[in-house]
């Protein structure tokens, strides 16, 4: 699968070029196919590695945190790369839009567990 990745990689990146070199505009295109095509690549790999996560979380009582901690990433992944290609087609404006909801979105799903460790400091300190 590896080997297939990088080959597909390579096809689209050489294949973007060239078109570029055309005087096609179209390159982000070739950003978002490969984006698809890596993804679902990877799905085995990922469902993996949640299921793994997931399994550790149970066993230790942390599965809520890790539940998090997947979500995070996953929220900064996302919006990362949608922003890398909004600013591939020159839209910078609308890329700091998308990291700032990025952000936002990422402290929504934190604040919960904020809370609970000032509510288990507050109950140490009385």
């Amino acid at each position: 699968m590896i080997l297939r990745l990088i080959g597909a990689a390579l096809i689209l990146t050489v294949s973007a070029f060239l078109l570029k070199n055309f005087g096609w505009r179209g390159a982000p295109i070739f950003t978002a196919i490969a984006l698809v095509l890596f993804i679902t690549e990877a799905e085995g790999e990922l469902e993996y590695i949640f299921s793994s996560i997931r399994k550790i979380g149970i066993e230790s009582g942390i599965e809520n945190a890790l539940s998090a901690a997947i979500k995070v990433l996953g929220i900064g992944y996302l919006f990362g790369i949608c922003a890398d290609i909004c600013r591939e087609l020159s839209e910078a404006g609308i890329a700091k839009a998308v990291e700032v909801v990025g952000r936002v979105e990422i402290i929504a799903v934190v604040v919960p567990y904020f809370e609970e460790i000032i509510k288990v400091g507050i109950g140490l300190v009385k």
